[in-house]
């Protein structure tokens, strides 16, 4: 099974913190949600940037996609 990410925001660490502050619009949230036994859930995933980019951001936010399966001739 193979999978892609969307990436759905940005984040920050805080300063002397281990803390990473996030933002997220919550139209894209509701397009990854999923229901668990009567509870609405959203998973993501936050990983550290290599290189904090041109708006001092040094965390990226993104969904784990399944893709389906092609077959390779």
């Amino acid at each position: 099974m193979a999978f892609s990410k969307k990436y759905i925001g940005k984040g920050k660490q805080v300063e002397n913190l281990d803390i990473v502050e996030v933002s997220l619009k919550m139209a894209e949230l509701q397009n990854h949600t999923f229901e668990y036994e009567g509870e609405t859930y959203v998973k993501f995933n936050v990983a550290k940037l290599k290189e904090p980019d041109q708006y001092g951001k040094t965390h990226t936010v993104y969904v784990s996609i399944k893709e389906p399966e092609t077959e390779e001739s």
